[in-house]
């Protein structure tokens, strides 16, 4: 298994996917609107490339429930995992 290096940024499909995920998670399952996903993406961004590699550890599920202050029902981790599945990135989705 190859090591990323800490000063290289994620892949661009793979940071999108993750900020997709989350706002899909804020807008359809808990009825929020997607500005604070926004901002804080921008945030996420501003830092350096080793630290933004910590945080894309956490799932955008987890995040998005933060974020709304509200805890997903377990349909909608099984429609959150659907989702994952759906983007077809390799290592990608917090499913291993």
């Amino acid at each position: 298994m190859a090591v990323k290096d800490p000063n290289v940024p994620l892949p661009r499909p793979y940071v999108d996917a993750y900020w997709e995920l989350v706002r899909r998670c804020l807008t359809d399952f808990f009825s929020e609107p997607p500005d604070e996903a926004e901002a804080l993406q921008k945030k996420i961004e501003s830092l350096p490339c080793a630290r933004q590699d910590v945080f894309y550890h956490g799932d955008p599920l987890s995040l998005a429930e933060g974020l709304a202050g509200k805890q997903a029902t377990e349909s909608q981790h099984t429609q959150f995992l659907q989702m994952v599945r759906g983007y077809h990135l390799p290592g990608f989705g917090w499913l291993d």
